[in-house]
């Protein structure tokens, strides 16, 4: 027998309620059925289903959004997809085997050892090339130019992952080769089924204990330098640390979606969650450490922009680590849910989907993330057959309409979503004007969508890979014997000074009992 979809079977589950309450009205019905209404979320067996996405010949969903789709399908697909792109296929999430925007123009040779693709972080080209080798996933700034930077000093890094669906769209439509140009979105744009996912990861110091619960695993990043006075990968140089998986948006095309459904999910211990529509930097500071912040932090200080000039950020070559670091709060926790019962729709479904993983010993550890929530737009209307489609935006969003990760957005949310036009989510960046500014002045399609078309190209059409800093260059000074910190407050200081630098406030004893040293570090 063909098992029915789980949007039929919420369907079949509010009719047999209604009957059993004695209530045979078919209006009461049509009601249920308007784009919105959730007779119950999740539907009856929806979670149970979730193992189906485990298989590894299982396909993304893409049938949850019919016409008349509720909020709850919305964030029931988030799940599914968020599902079925972690789940472990040879001990690795599945998203992970996708391509990234390094292999749009080159091949897998830079990427691949024993047969497997290697995570590559950070090192997003400055200026235009060929070598595969040199452009790797993601970046070591968020899009809008800033540097998260983690409590233990470094960058958290960006990483994206195109299904074969998407990869190959994107490849057939880049700037760089001129077919942006040359093809429409009559016949040219992303199937039902593409996917994207675009991950944030946390580098831990040696011996660092990950966030519990946290997925991680051996990546390759950038080593940085300094030159004209910002911070940059050096080309072609890594080194090889564990990082934590902290946050990933996940972004598909369902039946009657072609604008996606832009999902994000963050690990639970990353920072404090505001419920939407309150967050104001007067209220009462979360009183517990997270990963990105730290206890008792104004939030007059958290989510603090530093891309701006004069440079606000500190850069040691030596430990690759920036001051100060971020503290970071989520401004909405459920992204703005504006739908008639959302919030409650995505607290439901977190759990539900919670404890399904809980249950799958491999899977376990991905129960330790929250999905914030999910923005699309009206059915259809993602198209050139609506009026002055070119304007569509982040005002047509429907559901989580204030969208933000902390990992990814942490410096561009908002905090109220009473008016639509002042509401900032995915369309805002990513609409079909995306390569049609005045700066950029490529034809708006509807294929702007995606970001990834601006592979190997400089800006404008892709954020530089770079952040503005004050350099230090540190070494050590000897000192003598320093026998403990309060020691070393006297001592340190001095030392430095005579060579005017500054103590960072290291010291590291040498020969024991005899001979210490002293970080010291130019302005």
């Amino acid at each position: 027998m063909r098992i029915k979809s789980l949007h039929s079977i919420r369907k079949i589950f509010s009719v047999s309620a209604l009957v059993a309450a004695g209530a045979f009205a078919i209006p009461a019905l049509a009601d249920d059925a308007k784009p919105g209404a959730t007779p119950m979320c999740p539907s009856l067996g929806w979670s149970e289903g979730l193992v189906r996405y485990l298989q590894p010949a299982a396909k993304i969903p893409t049938e949850n959004t019919p016409l008349n789709a509720s909020d709850c399908d919305f964030h029931e697909w988030s799940w599914e997809a968020f599902v079925w792109a972690t789940a472990l296929i040879d001990n690795s999430p599945r998203f992970l085997q996708f391509s990234t925007p390094d292999e749009l123009l080159g091949n897998q040779s830079g990427l691949l050892k024993n047969g497997k693709r290697v995570l590559k972080l950070g090192t997003r080209a400055l200026k235009p090339h060929t070598n595969s080798k040199a452009q790797v996933a993601g970046a070591i700034v968020e899009a809008d130019g800033n540097m998260l930077v983690s409590q233990n000093g470094y960058p958290v890094y960006a990483s994206v992952h195109m299904n074969p669906e998407y990869f190959q769209t994107a490849k057939n439509n880049l700037i760089i080769t001129g077919d942006y140009s040359k093809n429409t979105d009559k016949e040219s744009y992303f199937p039902v089924g593409a996917a994207v996912f675009k991950a944030t990861w946390l580098r831990l110091d040696s011996n660092e204990k990950a966030p519990e619960g946290a997925y991680t695993m051996k990546a390759e990043v950038p080593v940085l330098t300094v030159k004209e006075g910002n911070a940059v990968p050096v080309e072609g140089k890594f080194v090889t640390v564990t990082v934590a998986l902290v946050g990933l948006h996940v972004v598909g095309t369902t039946i009657n979606h072609p604008e996606f459904l832009w999902a994000t999910f963050e690990h639970n211990l990353n920072a404090p969650m505001v419920p939407d529509n309150t967050f104001n930097t007067s209220m009462a500071p979360a009183d517990k450490n997270y990963t990105f912040y730290k206890a008792k932090t104004p939030y007059t200080q958290v989510n603090i922009s530093n891309q701006d000039l004069p440079a606000t950020l500190t850069f040691n070559e030596k430990t690759q680590k920036f001051s100060p670091v971020t503290n970071v709060v989520l401004e909405n926790k459920t992204g703005g849910e504006n739908q008639p019962g959302g919030v409650q729709n995505i607290a439901s479904l977190n759990r539900a989907s919670q404890n399904f993983l809980k249950g799958q010993k491999k899977q376990a550890q991905f129960a330790h993330y929250d999905l914030i929530g999910t923005v699309w737009m009206a059915p259809n209307i993602y198209s050139t057959n609506t009026a002055n489609w070119w304007q569509l935006d982040q005002s047509d969003a429907i559901g989580s309409v204030n969208l933000a990760n902390s990992t990814a957005e942490t410096f561009q949310q908002f905090a109220t979503n009473s008016n639509l036009d002042n509401v900032q989510n995915c369309f805002m960046c990513h609409n079909p004007t995306s390569y049609s500014s005045p700066i950029a002045p490529l034809a708006s399609r509807l294929i702007g969508i995606s970001h990834v078309l601006g592979a190997n190209m400089p800006a404008p059409y892709a954020v530089l890979n770079t952040i503005p800093v004050i350099s230090k260059s540190c070494s050590d000074s000897n000192a003598g014997p320093i026998w403990d910190n309060i020691d070393a407050q006297n001592k340190c200081p001095t030392v430095c000074s005579a060579e005017k630098k500054n103590w960072n406030g290291q010291w590291t004893t040498t020969v024991p009992g005899s001979q210490s040293v002293c970080g010291c570090c130019t302005q």
